[in-house]
């Protein structure tokens, strides 16, 4: 289809990207001081400052409008023959001129009110000497369809995608889907989220809640109504009951807002992911940028029949965790789809599965008791004439650090083929990675003095996406693998990035 947009001449975004900007600008400065407007809103004194509170928000909205307006006048953007060019800033103009070979993604992202308005935020992401991000605000859907096409095309002169691939959809995840995978997550991990967040807000707001009196009214409930005792073990109850609950709703909040309508498919050679309820986001994957394919999955994922899949891409500098492209629900059929599409040869039958050496169980037990040792030492300094609670604690300990420590020791596992690594790892869940050889930068083996008398070596596998770690192989495998790694690397024609 014929672009009837000119991209050659600077351009300029949406004016609905004003709104854009204003309410992007207003948030900014709300999660900031909110606190403060609290405070003063709880302050007895705040009718006599009502006037000036009311001066100084409408000079603050003011504010905004202006800066809206001068950042959307300030920013256009062009494609010219070698390189995509921005021009940005008000008063600290910045100008960027990201070469074709160097793009990495092009991803369409909306928020709320950017799908009120109608209009798409563009996110081009790169991999260079310094990590470049650029976000165009507000383009209506046909000019970012055009820009994102044109960039694609200048992209695709010098790469190799999956164009013998015919277009449609790998997967698109339902309502119910997302309710078993929201059922299947950590829900300990939302708990422990949920805490620190509430612990994070009454450290912020405290002493409006201390001019409540609602500790001392606490007290009087209790005292007034049962036994203390029995109403702390009830309260406890009651909270630990209540906190899980919370936990499982937060999971399936979380998994329904971040992947509502998750739906993965092949269009014009490259993967598009799309996912998203109040921001809805529209990321594209190239296989010659994912240097990583991760599969994670635990006991309950597996009952269900479900897999969570990560994507890590090239990227430079600092690793960040938003640069890892996550979906979920994702069948076994669909996740053999997904290998096949990005990886030449991800077949591993009948190739031998390597496990790391003893020591490197025995490592893990003894760091284990060690800290269990210094835990009993710190607890019963201040408690000698402690009764027998603690000490069945530790009877619970003890067979839980075994179950742990074997675990994870029976999940770490590699095998390699002749073109790819795959690596096990996990404890209660399981983790699969898998990396081709010719994508590996470089390759270290450590060995600590407690290993040299074992004569085992821990590997560091470096790609463009972060470092794979595989520990305690024997001397043996561990040069084997080692040499051949380099050697695929090294003599290695195809594009790694």
């Amino acid at each position: 289809m014929e672009n009837k947009f000119d991209f050659s001449d600077f351009s300029k975004q949406s004016t609905r990207g004003i709104l854009v900007y204003y309410f992007k600008i207003l948030y900014k400065i709300i999660r900031v001081t909110w606190i403060l407007v609290v405070i003063m809103l709880s302050k007895k004194s705040i009718g006599s400052l009502q006037t000036y509170f009311f001066i100084v928000l409408v000079a603050v909205l003011i504010y905004v409008l202006i800066r809206a307006i001068l950042t959307f006048l300030n920013f256009k953007f062009k494609v010219s023959e070698h390189d995509f060019v921005l021009h940005k800033g008000i008063i600290n103009k910045s100008r960027i001129a990201i070469p074709f070979e160097k793009i990495q993604n092009i991803n369409f992202k909306q928020n709320l009110v950017q799908q009120l308005i109608n209009v798409v935020e563009v996110e081009i992401e790169t991999a260079g000497d310094k990590k470049v991000e650029i976000a165009i605000t507000a383009l209506s859907r046909e000019k970012a369809t055009a820009l994102k096409n044109l960039l694609l095309s200048k992209t695709n002169q010098a790469m190799e995608s999956m164009d013998d691939e015919q277009d449609g959809v790998i997967q698109q995840i339902s309502v119910l889907e997302l309710f078993k995978v929201s059922i299947s997550e950590n829900h300990f991990k939302s708990l422990l989220i949920l805490l620190g967040l509430g612990f994070s807000l009454y450290v912020q707001v405290k002493d409006f809640f201390e001019s409540l009196d609602l500790g001392d009214q606490l007290d009087v409930f209790i005292s007034d109504n049962t036994d203390a005792v029995q109403m702390t073990v009830m309260l406890t109850i009651l909270v630990v009951t209540l906190s899980f609950f919370i936990a499982i709703l937060s999971s399936f909040f979380r998994v329904f807002v971040r992947h509502f309508n998750l739906t993965i498919a092949i269009r014009n050679g490259v993967l598009e992911i799309k996912q998203g309820l109040f921001t809805k986001r529209n990321n594209i994957i190239r296989k010659q940028k994912v240097q990583q394919l991760i599969v994670a999955t635990n006991p309950l994922k597996k009952m269900l029949g479900i897999s969570n899949v990560a994507f890590k891409q090239a990227i430079s500098g600092k690793q960040k965790k938003g640069t890892v492209l996550h979906i979920v629900g994702t069948k076994s059929q669909q996740i053999k789809d997904l290998k096949k599409l990005i990886f030449s040869d991800s077949d591993f039958t009948n190739y031998q599965t390597y496990t790391p050496h003893f020591y490197y169980k025995r490592k893990m037990l003894v760091r284990s008791f060690i800290a269990l040792l210094i835990i009993n030492i710190i607890y019963s300094l201040p408690h000698l004439n402690a009764g027998w609670e603690w000490y069945l604690c530790n009877g619970i300990l003890i067979p839980g650090i075994l179950w742990m420590v074997r675990l994870k020791f029976e999940k770490c596992f590699f095998r390699l083929n002749k073109e790819m690594l795959w690596l096990g790892k996990g404890q209660v869940g399981s983790e699969y990675q898998y990396l081709e050889c010719f994508k590996i930068q470089y390759v270290t083996l450590n060995q600590t003095i407690f290993q040299k008398r074992y004569q085992v070596y821990d590997m560091k596998i470096q790609t463009a996406s972060g470092a794979m770690d595989i520990p305690c192989i024997p001397e043996e495998e561990a040069f084997k693998l080692y040499d051949y790694l380099i050697y695929k690397s090294q003599t290695a024609t195809q594009p790694w990035m």
